[in-house]
């Protein structure tokens, strides 16, 4: 399978999970809009987002499946068995004793990630009581991202791709069961624990009846393969840790502000996910495996190729969805959002934040897409080293901007510490700076489009003047974002892309059998 049909495969899944992500999250704010309950659910709901990111596409995985490939490639299964089993074991050990910490000390927990919710007894109650509910899932996901990083290690993608969307189902469903009895902040919060659990049976289905080696229940024994392998896991957990940190830094400077701010940031970044997890964690995802047998196999050209080829393709995605997202930012969120709870004045908020945050997005998934490819060939410092610096620069910028722009200035401090990061991780990667000329040419053409596409969509919204209405909304919408499109393509035609050229070609063939 081609690497364009593997992220078509990805990709297409993703954007049906974001889908019902979307339809979760408009029911979430149509029935609690910017609120005290939840401004305490999304703050909850970041335990397992955090931890999420140790244990899926932000670490453990990315280290489990060239390791795991390895014992493939040299058609070592029974050792590639006893391998998982003995992760599947430390992790289920250390996510137990971690479910219990946090079950008996959630008030501190909750006022190390919220320190502002002092103020505000009834948010700090309903936090600590949605944060016991919903950690437990973490043990859960945990233990099925063994399973998963199978799946990626034999290119399952189609499998892999379909449980966030199993996910995502399941907590629409959870707000409107029990709708007399409890209240929609405790109904996601159960919804959340039991997605945990049903992605776990998911997993552990798939690679049986893939008939796949999988772990087994064993001791935990450190073999020097073993510890090898944990040497180089825990930078590569604290490299993902440490870039979460960055969203919990936002996180706890909008404690202190006014209700609603934490929402503004979360729906806000739910736009920024879209994108970032089509271009980015979709070709991080698929380039483990692929650089892994490349870097099993010694080829050691063809991952220069590849990285060449994943960064002028994430580029090519990534520019043009800055300036959509930043010219019809308003329009995104009043559509999906603007109804219910989530008053005007919460749409406006969002749509500043997300304008922003989406100058942010190209650092973000290049960092995504470079962390995978040097993880794959085992680099795992330099990750550490990039996440660690962004971090220091986010709570840095949080500091001083906060004063002057609130939760404006909280925002543009991730977008800084975003290209802070991307910085050092590619400064310290070879290829990146040391790019053959074509690659270089082609990524200013590629910038020339996208920045014909911003002032084209931006006379043109000019033109067009204020809305009203909903309807109103969706034909804006629509129109400038085709007439963006087809700016952003022709610019790119007469350029004479090779990308677009290959596309042409490759379509007149098909036309001509």
């Amino acid at each position: 399978m081609g690497l364009a049909k593997k992220f078509l495969t990805i990709s297409g899944l993703t954007v049906v999970s974001r889908v019902f992500g979307v339809v979760r999250e408009a029911l979430m704010l149509h029935f609690l809009g910017a609120s005290v309950e939840m401004d305490a659910f999304t703050t909850a709901f970041k335990f397992p987002s955090f931890f999420r990111k140790f244990f899926a596409e932000g670490g453990f995985q990315s280290i489990f499946v060239p390791y795991y490939t390895d014992y493939i490639s040299y058609s070592k299964h029974k050792s590639a068995k006893y391998f998982s089993s003995r992760i599947f074991m430390l992790i289920f050990w250390i996510m137990l004793a971690l479910s219990i910490v946090v079950h008996i000390f959630a008030k501190e927990f909750t006022l190390l990630m919220a320190p502002g919710f002092v103020k505000c007894p009834e948010k700090l109650a309903l936090t600590i009581e949605f944060t016991r509910i919903i950690f437990p899932s973490i043990a859960f996901i945990s233990l099925s991202t063994v399973y998963s990083g199978i799946l990626l290690s034999r290119q399952k993608f189609f499998l892999y791709a379909l449980a966030p969307i199993l996910t995502n189902i399941i907590l629409v469903c959870s707000l409107f069961t029990f709708q007399d009895f409890t209240s929609a902040g405790r109904r996601l919060s159960y919804g959340t624990l039991l997605a945990g659990i049903c992605q776990f049976l998911y997993m552990f289905f798939c690679v049986k009846y893939q008939k796949l080696p999988s772990p087994r229940l064993s001791l935990v024994k450190l073999s020097p393969r073993m510890k090898m392998f944990l040497r180089k896991m825990i930078p590569v957990l604290a490299g993902a840790g440490v870039a979460q940190v960055n969203i919990l830094v936002g996180m706890l400077f909008a404690s202190f502000l006014q209700t609603g701010c934490i929402t503004y940031l979360y729906c806000a970044d739910r736009f920024i996910q879209l994108p970032l997890a089509l271009f980015g964690i979709s070709m991080g995802t698929l380039l483990l495996p692929e650089i892994a047998d490349k870097v099993a196999t010694s080829h050691t050209d063809a991952i220069k190729d590849v990285t060449h080829k994943s960064i002028l393709f994430a580029m090519r995605m990534t520019l043009p969805s800055v300036a959509i997202l930043a010219i019809t930012g308003i329009y995104m969120v009043s559509l999906l959002y603007g109804h219910g709870k989530f008053d005007q004045s919460a749409v406006e908020s969002t749509a500043n934040i997300l304008t922003i945050t989406a100058f942010g997005l190209p650092a973000f998934v290049i960092s995504k897409i470079m962390s995978s490819i040097l993880i794959a060939q085992k680099d795992t410092k330099t990750p550490f080293v990039a996440a660690i610096t962004s971090i220091i620069a986010n709570a840095l910028f949080s500091t001083i901007l906060i004063k002057g722009f609130g939760v404006s200035g909280i925002a543009a401090s991730a977008t800084i510490a975003g290209y802070v990061n991307m910085t050092v991780i590619c400064y310290k990667s070879t290829g990146w700076f040391r790019m053959d000329k074509h690659v270089t040419k082609d990524i200013a053409k590629i910038f020339y489009s996208s920045g014909a596409l911003f002032i084209s969509m931006l006379i043109l919204k000019a033109q067009l003047g204020a809305v009203y209405s909903k309807l109103g909304e969706l034909f804006f919408l629509s129109g400038l974002t085709l007439t963006g499109a087809i700016v952003y393509v022709l610019c790119l035609y007469f350029s004479k892309d090779a990308a677009i050229l290959n596309a042409i070609a490759y379509t007149r063939k098909r036309i001509g059998k």
